[in-house]
C-alpha cells in the first residue's frame, strides 16, 4: 500500500503522464508500507519514484518534471530516479517491493 492521499497521487500521476507518458513509474521507500527496513514515516517524508524506460532524449522532460514537482502544491518532495542508475541492490528491492504507479505492472530486468 502507498501512503499518499488520493488527491496528491492524482497530481503526481498527472504530472508524470504529461511529461513522460512512455515511462513506467514505481514508488519505493518510506511511503510504501511493505518497504523493507521502513522506519516511521514522518509527515513530510518524500515520495521516491523510480522511472523505467527513460531515454537520453528525455533529459529536458525529466528536468521539467522535477521543476513541476517543486512548483506543485504537494506538501512533500518527490525524488525521481532513473531505474538504470540505481545500485543493483536497491533496484532489486524496487522490483520486489515497489508499487507501480504508471505503465505496465511488469519491469524488465536491466542487463548488467
Amino acid at each position: 500500500m502507498l501512503d499518499v492521499p488520493t488527491a496528491h497521487l492524482t497530481l503526481v500521476l498527472g504530472l508524470i503522464q504529461q511529461r513522460l507518458p512512455h515511462c513506467t513509474a514505481t514508488a519505493f521507500g518510506s511511503r510504501v508500507s511493505e518497504w523493507p527496513a521502513r522506519g516511521a514515516r514522518k509527515k513530510y517524508s518524500d515520495l521516491d519514484i523510480a522511472l523505467w524506460g527513460l531515454q537520453p532524449a528525455d533529459d529536458l522532460a525529466l528536468a521539467h518534471l522535477r521543476a513541476d514537482f517543486e512548483d506543485s502544491a504537494l506538501p512533500w518532495r518527490v525524488d525521481l530516479s532513473d531505474a538504470q542508475d540505481l545500485p543493483d541492490a536497491l533496484r532489486d528491492l524496487v522490483l520486489r517491493h515497489g508499487i507501480p504507479l504508471t505503465g505496465q505492472a511488469k519491469h524488465q530486468t536491466l542487463a548488467a
